[in-house]
């Protein structure tokens, strides 16, 4: 079997990826206690690791120019503030948006670009996004 992915930080899972004949893959997901030893081969080359991100990524893609990232983060982080939301920006570009100290939120700052190891946050930070949003629109 060919491993192609795998949670780098906890190795709660692996992800095994088999082409078929088909064209298609067959996707296999092993949890993390079952696995008893891993043994890389050879690297995947950038052609599997680009087949790999398009079947898992999440509906469509968009790309946004440096303008339209700092218009997105002003105003998310200024919305958050007039919401009484402590949000102050970090990173060597100060383009991450950091919450409360225990929430970050990367470009293009949705939902889904929200991390933090407190999941009771994490969840009440994406639902405010998502209402912000909606706003937007």
């Amino acid at each position: 079997l060919n491993i192609s992915s795998y949670e780098p930080f906890i190795l709660d899972s692996i992800l095994l990826a088999n082409p078929l004949e088909n064209g298609k893959v067959s996707v296999l997901v092993v949890l993390g206690h079952a696995v008893q030893d891993i043994e890389i081969v050879t690297e995947r080359d950038d052609e599997i690791k680009e087949k790999l991100a398009h079947l898992f990524m999440a509906g469509k893609s968009q790309t946004y120019n440096q303008e339209e990232l700092d218009r997105k983060k002003n105003s998310l982080k200024n919305w958050l503030e007039k919401n009484h939301i402590p949000v102050k920006e970090q990173g060597e570009s100060q383009t991450m948006l950091c919450v409360a100290g225990v929430l970050t939120i990367d470009p293009p700052y949705g939902p889904e670009d929200c991390n933090s190891s407190n999941e009771i946050i994490l969840c009440r930070v994406q639902g405010l996004i998502q209402s912000y949003l909606a706003l937007q629109q």
